[in-house]
């Protein structure tokens, strides 16, 4: 296995970590949705990210899932751009207190259905 093999499974490991979490989370039946939220923005995050190093091409330190989306210029992953705009808000805003509308059980639960989405289909892309 090359060094760029095993970079990218440690991305796709990293995601599927946030994907466990996320699942544990959501079947606590507990109010634990901001965090089932950052964890699906996260496990998007982290799959793009391996299929920017499967693919050789730089990305910059970002949680913006739509930047990321629109510089792989990959029309599997574009068509998903308006659920990747609304999963980056969760990257930083559900983190911290502030003025933040708390996602509710169904925002976690569509935000981990779009998350795993992405996650299907960058693994599909690389072969996994």
């Amino acid at each position: 296995m090359t060094a760029t093999e095993e970079f990218i499974l440690d991305w796709m490991k990293k995601a599927e970590q946030d994907l466990k979490s996320a699942r544990l989370l959501i079947a606590a039946e507990e109010d634990l949705y901001d965090t089932v939220c950052f964890h699906s923005q996260q496990l998007a995050e982290k799959a793009l990210k391996a299929l920017f190093v499967a693919r050789n091409i730089e990305f910059p330190k970002t949680h913006n899932l739509l930047l990321l989306s629109n510089l792989l210029l990959d029309a599997d992953v574009i068509k998903y751009n308006e659920e990747l705009e609304s999963l980056t808000k969760y990257a930083i805003e559900s983190r911290y207190p502030g003025e933040y509308v708390e996602p509710r059980r169904e925002d976690a639960q569509k935000a981990l259905a779009v998350a795993t989405k992405i996650y299907d289909l960058v693994k599909t892309k690389l072969f996994l």
